[in-house]
């Protein structure tokens, strides 16, 4: 894996570009309108992606297709209006929807076979974030396989479900989310407009729980979250669990535009049927997360993503605690690591960053970077909106 290189990253390069799609509808619909509208970024990405063929071959064995059939029967009982969301995207891309549903299962398939075997997990994401009287921050690197460089995009969606839909349990949903080709929003970073700013840390528990729900239905469902004991709830899944792990970042805001600060790790329970949840919430103290767990006590893979991390975590903390946005800025643009380095721009890294984003809370808006923060303009500044917020008032 180490030595592989995409095609489309080699004819590409790195392209300043961020592609932004307002779509308003039904899961279905809105699904299909984003498949059809980076049909051509979806279909490249799923040819180029490894990682694909490697979740392909053990789908193809009975212990991955058994996998595979009781995660998808579990998702179309507890989150069916997802998995419609998903076949609208694979309809509209004119793709096989077993190829994303593939994507979301991500490593609850591609480890199915050597479940037990010490893994050569890679990572990932920096998250930094702080609040004082004059500022509420959040700043992320996207990081993510060399081939997703170039196969992404924003998606800010009004979901109107179907009456059958809310029978399910859907509801009206506005979010924007950055979104990697061909997955579903929110396992990045992005916001609701409920009042939560959020990003995402991969997590890599040993031990997983295929036919769990995936960690990026989890996410998807956190886009609907009203409040932050609301998401705790989604979170911890109750009646099933998490399959693999995460944490994720969180800013909400409330209606008087006071705002809390939270990072919360989830792992798989393997004695319950919910998964692992613990929050920190920080009033005066930096939040920082990498890809390593800093609270829940669970065996993690042998693998460059725990080193990565530590390196990553080593070069954050070497920054004096961030109290501007300017910080923010410099600490994820930081590329003194040797092996590893917060902004990964490395050509022969398997990891890169792919985008930076910054969220302003008082300001109300989305930076996203293509290049370094520290020493360039965003390509894009998106607007924050809370309308949940303002509709209370």
């Amino acid at each position: 894996m180490a030595g592989r290189t995409a095609v489309c990253e080699i004819q590409l390069g790195r392209r300043h570009a961020v592609p932004v799609i307002y779509v308003r509808g039904s899961h279905y619909e809105v699904g299909f309108d984003v498949g059809r509208t980076f049909s051509s970024v979806i279909k490249s990405f799923i040819s180029n992606y490894a990682n694909l063929r490697d979740f392909e071959r053990e789908y193809k064995t009975d212990t991955g297709r058994d996998a595979y059939d009781k995660t998808l029967a579990n998702m179309e009982k507890r989150f069916p209006y997802y998995v419609k969301e998903i076949r609208g995207v694979a309809d509209g891309a004119n793709v096989p929807f077993y190829q994303l549903f593939l994507l979301q299962m991500d490593d609850l398939i591609g480890t199915i076979n050597d479940n037990h075997v010490p893994r050569n997990d890679t990572g990932g994401c920096s998250s930094v974030a702080f609040k004082n009287p004059q500022h509420t921050i959040l700043g992320h690197t996207e990081d993510a396989f060399t081939e997703t460089l170039n196969h992404f995009y924003i998606m800010s969606a009004h979901i109107i479900p179907t009456p059958e839909d809310r029978e399910h349990g859907a509801v009206e949903e506005r979010f924007s989310s950055l979104c990697y080709a061909g997955h579903m929003p929110g396992y990045t970073m992005g916001y609701n407009e409920n009042g939560m700013v959020f990003s995402i840390n991969t997590l890599s528990p040993l031990l997983l729980k295929p036919g769990n729900t995936p960690r990026t239905f989890i996410t998807r469902k956190l886009l609907s979250a009203k409040s932050f004991p609301d998401a705790e709830r989604i979170l911890r899944d109750e009646g099933l669990g998490i399959g693999n792990g995460f944490s994720v970042n969180m800013i909400w805001t409330d209606t008087w535009g006071d705002t809390k600060l939270y990072n919360v790790e989830v792992a798989p329970d393997l004695k319950g049927d919910r998964s692992l949840v613990h929050v920190q919430k920080y009033d005066q103290d930096t939040l920082v997360h990498c890809n390593i767990y800093n609270r829940i006590n669970v065996i993690e893979v042998i693998g460059e993503i725990v080193g990565s991390s530590k390196s990553r975590l080593k070069a954050i903390h070497a920054h004096a605690a961030p109290k501007t946005r300017g910080d923010i800025a410099e600490i994820l643009s930081d590329v003194t690591g040797k092996d590893f380095q917060v902004f990964s721009m490395q050509k022969d890294a398997i990891i890169k960053t792919i985008a930076a984003g910054i969220f302003d809370v008082e300001k109300r808006t989305w930076s996203i970077y293509i290049d370094k923060p520290s020493i360039s303009e965003p390509v894009a500044v998106l607007p924050i909106r809370f309308s949940e917020l303002e509709s209370n008032k």
